[in-house]
């Protein structure tokens, strides 16, 4: 009996992956390739420090999306056992995965934190908003976090019992660190941080038509405010499910079959909606910003759609030119 409900637990599973994982993360992948598309083509966002950040935001979230959730997606959809592939891809695999997120997390951090400088009324702290202070920022956030996965490449050297696709730590003091100061803490601990700092900036934007800035700054503020404040309630709404469910699964000593199939199952639905973290950019935009929907037609349809069509050659195109 508990064998075929463990086959059930495990079947479940693998349908709920193929049919919900799978497509999520081919949205994700598009959101975010559309996103960076975006932000390249436009001068506007290429010059101002916040839509940096959301634009290197972005390229972490593509490139964990690529490396590390497309294994973890197909490992849940097939059920396949990774024991076979050398562990140190593995590890590489956290180590990407791990820094790609603190990144981005961090770097949506800064993205709130410069909106609030942007839209202060002290000019003082409004210098601290240029995109010089970005590229900076960017840089030694990036050289911190990745000194910091590095780590992960040294403990994780142990495939995970509850999905081979992910190591483990052999290390039971390093666990420690990476569930209470990792899982439960820095990747909470930042969007809480945004949260004060973004309702802050939004409070400053309603008060910029009081001040002498240009008025395509005050829209460019408002649009961009508007933008970080809900992909952190997005990211919130994601992340923090499976950030629990994670914790608990690396907490757990419980190694009955029948429990650990029900958390696999749980885990897999919420591992499927922490994709979203990584690849809800450009529809969360879509919905929020009606500007940033004019810009992405713009950009979209009116530059790339438009070239591409200007370049197509015809084929009755070639065949009159042959005849002449």
């Amino acid at each position: 009996m508990n064998a075929d409900y463990i086959s059930s637990l495990y079947n479940s599973r693998s349908q709920f992956s193929r049919y919900v994982a799978i497509p999520i993360y081919f949205l994700s992948f598009m959101s975010e390739l559309l996103t960076i598309v975006i932000f390249l083509s436009l001068k506007t966002f290429r010059q101002n420090s916040c839509a940096f950040y959301l634009l290197s935001m972005s390229s972490f979230n593509f490139i964990r999306l690529i490396i590390s959730t497309a294994l973890v997606v197909i490992s849940m959809s097939f059920t396949i056992n990774w024991t076979s592939l050398i562990v140190f891809y593995c590890q590489i695999r956290s180590l990407v995965a791990l820094s790609c997120l603190i990144n981005a997390v961090t770097l949506l951090c800064l993205a709130v934190i410069d909106q609030y400088l942007a839209t202060c009324a002290r000019q003082r702290w409004q210098q601290w908003s240029n995109i010089k202070v970005a590229h900076r920022l960017t840089i030694l956030v990036s050289i911190i976090w990745f000194c910091h996965g590095i780590l992960y490449v040294i403990y994780f050297r142990q495939l995970s019992p509850i999905n081979t696709a992910i190591c483990i730590s052999v290390d039971p003091v390093f666990l420690q660190y990476h569930i209470y100061g990792y899982v439960l803490t820095l990747t909470n601990l930042f969007p809480l941080i945004a949260v004060i700092f973004g309702l802050m900036a939004y409070r400053n934007t309603r008060t910029l038509t009081t001040r002498t800035n240009p008025l395509v700054r005050h829209e460019l503020d408002k649009q961009l405010t508007i933008m970080v404040l809900v992909e952190i309630c997005v990211y919130a709404f994601t992340q923090i499910p499976y950030s629990i469910t994670n914790g608990f699964l690396l907490l757990n000593t419980n190694r009955d079959p029948v429990f650990i199939a029900q958390w696999n199952l749980i885990n897999a639905a919420t591992l499927t909606l922490n994709i979203f973290t990584n690849g809800n950019s450009f529809f969360t935009y879509i919905c929020v910003s009606k500007r940033f929907r004019r810009q992405a037609k713009y950009v979209l349809y009116d530059i790339h759609l438009s070239r591409w069509q200007q370049n197509r050659i015809h084929p009755d195109q070639t065949v009159m030119e042959r005849e002449t």
